[in-house]
């Protein structure tokens, strides 16, 4: 700024000055030619007189004295045109009557004039007066070089330079001093704007000057003091916002009207598993391809209102969404852009479908002893009921029925119990003492089979901190199904402290099962033979407990199993 001022000053000073100058020059050349002129002819006219007034001893003795005193070259001319006298030369000079200053001067005017000589070769600056003395008529001349009068315009030209320079040294340092006070308060300005562009909204800018620089300093710190304030509001709105979009749990982006970013939050990345700085600002469809997505988005748009929608988005793996569009309007209801919210209800789809399911299967379990039930309850109020030895086997049915749904309600109970992780006071449990106890609850069921149950207690095994009875509950049905499926042979127990892990191994040498059941079997009322299940009572709810209680201590389960050989399962429970 200071430059360009200085530049447009100088610029300024030197049209002046320039202007200046020719015109000084142009008048003072104008001054001294004519000066020069009235002074010649003024010394003509005195000559002209003193010639015609004095005694005179020749014209010659005249034009020398004279010339000699005034430092002119006197001409006396004839009104014929003939050099009577000549103070510069004594030689006869032609005829002077084509003269232009002899011509005029013959008619009676006083002439002041330059021309070239031809006599003498250079320029020269020409006076004439008419002269009358007794009965001589003519004119007379005095002349200088037009080159005496070259140093007088150095000197003019000379001076005028001078004072060119001089003034246009002190203008050029007041320009200085001025355009450096003029422009102080402006570079202040601008570098507080460039610290404003960088984030520095403290910057003040303080000045004396009470005029126009004055206020613009006050009304840009007052503005200085807006834009921190509106700032400082903005980035503590920013922040609620951030807050908010990363507490929510749902994804949610946002598009403008050319489908590009605007933002997004944490949970979107991790839905598209991929980063946020990589989807902002970037095209929406580049990394989103759903059929759903468009049609809401479409729809959105045509309609101005917002739209809901589920549907299944294949992201790194299938994934249920209900997505909710609403348009980012402005006050005159133009479209900014849409606001998508990304609700992933998978795992919510997956409960309903297993409650769905749970109540069936519960439906159906509940069913089948309840119908036997009713049935020979039924056919004994019919008249069997008389028959003693019909009655007994219908009443014994009814009893083992009646077991059986009794084991389905508590094992639906327990099943709830555990799930809801309602626990029970945890103590330091003596595993041996547990699995004695367990063994020795399952003795009356094996007493008819030709199975063994091998268990070798370790003499330095650690107490377990866990509930006793859910111990028991787990150890009760894993050894449960493994008798179930197992009509000759043994059923082995482990259970040791390896690296800081309580493991429990129960393997049995029964029917087995296939590799296609593995997955499944740990799921609720699945069971790999029904007729069998049946036969023996199971509910299809004992390796879905034992996975849930194993669950709840953060462990581990793992079955092997091959058909006809028996089954292995192993559980790692941390200490």
């Amino acid at each position: 700024m200071q430059k360009k001022l200085m530049f447009s000053y100088l610029i300024i000073i030197l049209a002046a000055v320039g202007i200046s100058m020719f015109a000084s020059w142009s008048k003072g050349y104008n001054y001294i030619g004519y000066q020069r002129e009235g002074y010649h002819l003024m010394q003509a006219e005195m000559l002209a007189d003193i010639f015609s007034e004095a005694d005179l001893e020749s014209f010659e003795s005249f034009a020398d004295s004279y010339s000699q005193k005034y430092g002119v070259r006197i001409t006396i001319i004839g009104k014929d045109g003939t050099v009577v006298a000549d103070s510069e030369t004594t030689e006869l000079l032609e005829n002077h009557s084509t003269r232009e200053e002899v011509i005029r001067a013959l008619q009676g005017e006083h002439v002041s004039l330059i021309r070239y000589s031809q006599t003498m070769d250079k320029r020269y600056a020409y006076s004439a007066v008419p002269i009358h003395k007794d009965d001589f008529d003519g004119v007379m001349r005095i002349s200088l070089p037009v080159s005496e009068f070259t140093t007088l315009y150095k000197n003019l030209f000379g001076t005028i330079m001078m004072t060119v320079i001089l003034c246009m040294l002190g203008a050029t340092l007041l320009a200085a001093l001025f355009t450096r006070n003029l422009s102080k308060p402006i570079d202040d300005i601008t570098k507080a704007a460039e610290g404003i562009s960088c984030g520095d909204y403290e910057t003040k800018i303080y000045t004396n000057d009470t005029q126009q620089l004055g206020r613009l300093a006050e009304a840009f710190n007052r503005m200085s003091d807006n834009l921190n304030t509106s700032v400082r509001a903005l980035k503590r709105r920013n922040i609620e916002f951030e807050a908010m979009l990363k507490s929510m749990a749902s994804g949610v982006i946002a598009i403008d009207n050319n489908d590009i970013v605007m933002f997004t939050n944490d949970v979107f990345s991790q839905m598209v598993e991929c980063n946020k700085d990589k989807i902002e600002r970037q095209p929406f469809y580049t990394f989103m391809r759903n059929a759903v997505l468009f049609q809401i988005i479409t729809e959105v748009r045509d309609t101005k209102e917002t739209v809901m929608r589920e549907g299944t988005i294949a992201l790194a793996d299938e994934k249920m969404v209900r997505v909710t569009a609403t348009p980012l309007l402005k006050d005159n209801n133009k479209n900014l852009g849409i606001l998508l919210i990304l609700e992933d209800i998978t795992q919510i789809r997956k409960l309903e479908n297993m409650r769905r399911d749970f109540v069936s299967n519960v439906t159906h379990e509940l069913k089948t002893p309840l119908t036997s039930i009713r049935g020979f309850v039924d056919t004994l109020k019919a008249g069997a009921i008389k028959e003693e030895q019909v009655a007994a086997r219908f009443i014994d049915i009814i009893d083992i029925e009646s077991e059986r749904l009794s084991s389905l309600i508590n094992d639906i109970l327990l099943l709830s119990e555990i799930e809801s992780k309602e626990e029970q006071v945890v103590a330091p449990c003596n595993m041996d003492t547990v699995i004695t106890d367990v063994i020795e609850l399952l003795q009356p069921k094996i007493a008819h089979k030709n199975v063994v149950i091998v268990y070798s207690p370790k003499p330095d095994m650690d107490y377990y901190p866990a509930n006793a009875n859910r111990m028991k509950q787990l150890l009760i049905n894993l050894l449960d199904n493994a008798v179930k499926y197992t009509e000759v042979g043994t059923i082995t127990i482990q259970c040791e402290k390896r690296k800081n892990k309580l493991v429990l191994c129960v393997e049995d040498t029964g029917i087995g099962m296939e590799e296609e059941h593995l997955g499944r079997i740990f799921e609720r009322f699945y069971r790999v033979d029904k007729g069998r299940a049946r036969k023996t009572g199971g509910t299809g709810l004992g390796l879905s407990i034992v996975k849930h209680i194993v669950e709840r201590y953060n462990g581990k389960i793992k079955v092997e199993s091959k058909l006809n050989k028996g089954t292995k399962f192993t559980i790692e429970l941390p200490y």
